[in-house]
């Protein structure tokens, strides 16, 4: 009988685990037609657009994505896409290599960055179709703070937000550090809204699609706001993506997209949600990154 050295069994099991871990491939237009189904990929446990409630898949996205499919007159396949360190992973993961352990390669993933400068840096990725404007503001208690709050007035009284995101970097530098004693940090959007709910924050700062939906249900007793932030970035576009050859599939589902900005569906969809819809600039629908 033969006799295997280490080396021999750390190259068969290599050969297992890298065909074990092979992704599924991305599709092209005509090939999701021929089939019937799509694939679409949103990220995973990030409220409020795509998120399990009672192990149901929910939120803005996941509403996108139906109507997608619904439009193509295709089946919807759902990824949830787990965020990685950076986009550009969560890109290289989720629709053109797939991740290196394995899993489902998708043809279409939403809630991308839409900027020209940085699709110019992910040449393997075919950037289109903004659908919104996410901005970074404020909620507060009127009761505590007043009516017309700003930043300054956290020097008196706590305000949440979640732990390493734009709005925690801008709130520990604010005013010279002047607020960093009344700076509350939770591990999630939800928990933030959470503690302005239940009194132990007097206002909380994050993207204002995540504070609204978090405060649906108590809208009447908080107030919400954009805050310019000097020196950072406040808003931004998001859209969608395709693998770079798959560029006539993402003329089809942007075309979708901006057919459902401008005949209200999308508004419908965020509002459906709690969350007020900020639109693209207009001369940006139907547009490409590149």
């Amino acid at each position: 009988m033969r006799r295997y050295r280490l080396i021999d069994f750390i190259w068969i099991f290599s050969l297992l685990l890298s065909a074990s871990a092979s992704p599924a491939f991305a599709f092209s237009f005509d090939e999701i037609i021929e089939k019937g189904e799509i694939s679409i990929a949103v990220y995973r446990d990030y409220f409020p657009f795509s998120y399990r409630k009672d192990g149901r898949l929910m939120g803005v996205d996941v509403d996108v994505a139906h109507y997608i499919a619904k439009k193509m007159e295709v089946r919807l396949n759902l990824i949830e896409q787990t965020a990685d360190e950076n986009v550009e992973d969560d890109l290289r993961n989720a629709i053109w290599k797939g991740h290196y352990l394995g899993g489902q390669v998708a043809d279409v993933m939403l809630h991308v960055p839409y900027d020209r400068d940085f699709s110019l840096k992910n040449n393997q990725v075919f950037f289109f179709g903004p659908y919104y404007q996410e901005r970074v503001g404020l909620a507060w208690n009127p009761e505590i703070v007043g009516e017309q709050a700003t930043i300054a007035v956290f020097r008196f009284d706590k305000i949440g937000v979640e732990l390493d995101t734009i709005a925690d970097f801008y709130l520990v530098s604010a005013l010279g550090g002047a607020l960093l004693k009344n700076v509350v940090h939770f591990p999630n959007p939800r928990a933030v809204t959470d503690a302005l709910i239940g009194g132990e924050i007097a206002g909380a700062a994050g993207p204002l699609t995540q504070l609204e939906a978090g405060l649906k249900e108590h809208r009447e007793a908080f107030r919400t706001a954009m805050v310019p932030m000097r020196g950072l970035k406040s808003h931004w576009l998001l859209g969608a993506a395709v693998k770079h050859t798959y560029r006539q599939l993402g003329y089809f589902v942007g075309d979708i997209l901006s057919q459902m900005v401008g005949d209200g569906i999308m508004k419908e969809i965020f509002n459906n949600h709690g969350i007020k819809y900020n639109p693209p600039p207009d001369e940006l629908l139907g547009s490409t990154a590149q």
